[in-house]
């Protein structure tokens, strides 16, 4: 698919433990808006790796409109930033959002099923920069790029759970 905002510059998945079909949404707190189990209120989104992106299928419910009939631009900027922190998780790098820039390039209507891939293109010591896409069929509506921040494992301890099993 041709990009017109992003690279589409994929990175490889560095290490093991990141097979294709490795469900993500465990990873982050079970209260995340966008992919948490237990936020009732949330979008309750399944990532999993596929062909190296972070993948994910997804009809935005009418809850999450903004103008009539149209899913609301926070919503979709929120789950592509959402999507590239997946992305920058399996190249075993603890990121924050430093930077997100995104694009509409056609409308989203709610209650239609998209396909969301975010990945990392690029590792520049602490700096990982990262793609996202959302599309259906053969057009792409939203395309992200974003800059992020290793904190390292040491400074992401207060965020993320001791006791679960990451790769």
């Amino acid at each position: 698919m041709e990009y017109k905002y992003i690279t589409g510059k994929v990175l490889e998945i560095t290490g093991s433990g990141w097979p294709d079909g490795t469900v993500l949404q465990e990873i982050y707190p079970d209260t995340s808006f966008v992919s948490g189990v237990e936020n009732p209120k949330g979008m309750k989104m399944v990532p999993v790796i596929k062909d190296r992106k972070i993948y994910a299928k997804y009809i935005f419910e009418k809850s999450f409109e903004g103008g009539p009939g149209l899913v609301h631009g926070g919503i979709l900027s929120t789950v592509l930033d959402d999507m590239m922190g997946y992305a920058t998780f399996t190249q075993n790098l603890f990121c924050v959002t430093a930077n997100l820039n995104v694009n509409f390039r056609a409308p989203s209507p709610v209650d239609k099923e998209f396909e969301l891939y975010a990945w990392v293109k690029e590792v520049d010591g602490n700096k990982v920069y990262a793609e996202s896409v959302i599309q259906s069929e053969d057009s792409i509506h939203v395309e992200a790029d974003g800059l992020f921040i290793n904190i390292g494992q040491d400074g992401a301890r207060q965020y993320f759970s001791p006791e679960k099993q990451y790769p």
